[in-house]
């Protein structure tokens, strides 16, 4: 069950975007509690660049006030039992304090990556750090909440069990659930049978998915997982979040890259 869902905020007009997803979230899985999490970021000490004019770390903290109490007003708008996490921090730290509280909560919301809005470091950093799933919503004035058609990215790795383990909630909620494999142009015998194992243990959890398996290049694998999303009309995307650190993950690290920058639907990743 999500309980708990934490989103974060940081007084950008990208919050309404956010609070309008977790609004949606929070009553389609009967959520008790929304989070707002808020990092205000600190100056560093002394001027900047020689500017004696730049902010204090004073004038950062009677800004983070105002901040606060104007979350606490509008969180009471969600109908929700809410909590404000505001921590002072320095920009070198938001990542890291990010994935320390989502470790508390079921989920995490923020936008996709995208410019100036939901910062790389953070999502990442509570994708790759906190254990929890990441809820992903595309830039929309009203994003699209819905768990009717969920479609789950397969490969048989640890990182796939792990978004398809915290995807359940999700999945109990759909009328139609999906297993995309994705193969080369010519499957081992190995690809031939990946995705049977979580048909069957979606099974045992009273889950009715079907199975399908695209062919795609390599260097399209996110393209294609996109467009078979697309063709079978799905709410949602789970599917594994891949670090960098070995070759294996290096290549399927590209995937992960494209979904979260260019998904135009929203994604539920796990690490």
């Amino acid at each position: 069950m999500i309980r708990d869902v934490m989103v974060w905020l940081d007084g950008s007009a990208s919050d309404e975007i956010r609070l309008a997803a977790v609004a949606d979230l929070a009553k389609r899985l009967e959520s008790q509690v929304v989070i707002g999490l808020y990092l205000n970021v600190l100056p560093l000490p002394g001027p900047i660049d020689g500017d004696p004019t730049a902010g204090t770390v004073e004038q950062a903290s009677k800004v983070g006030d105002a901040m606060e109490g104007a979350f606490a007003k509008r969180l009471q708008l969600l109908d929700r039992m809410v909590e404000i996490r505001r921590f002072d921090v320095l920009s070198d730290d938001v990542a890291n304090i990010a994935a320390r509280e989502a470790r508390s909560a079921d989920t995490f919301v923020a936008l996709r990556p995208n410019g100036a809005m939901d910062p790389e470091r953070l999502v990442e950093g509570v994708l790759f750090g906190s254990g929890r799933n990441v809820y992903l919503v595309p830039e929309a004035e009203r994003p699209k909440i819905a768990f009717d058609r969920i479609m789950i990215a397969w490969n048989g790795s640890r990182e796939a069990a792990r978004a398809l383990a915290e995807a359940m909630p999700f999945l109990h909620k759909a009328e139609q659930v999906f297993v995309v494999v994705v193969t080369s142009e010519h499957p081992t015998e190995e690809e031939a049978i990946v995705g049977i194992d979580a048909v069957n243990h979606l099974r045992h959890h009273g889950i009715h998915a079907g199975l399908d398996r695209i062919k795609s290049h390599p260097n399209e694998v996110g393209n294609s997982l996109m467009d078979e999303a697309g063709r079978r009309k799905a709410d949602l995307i789970v599917m594994g979040g891949y670090s960098h650190a070995r070759l294996r993950e290096r290549l399927l690290g590209g995937v992960t890259y494209s979904l979260m920058h260019e998904a135009p639907i929203p994604l539920l990743m796990a690490h």
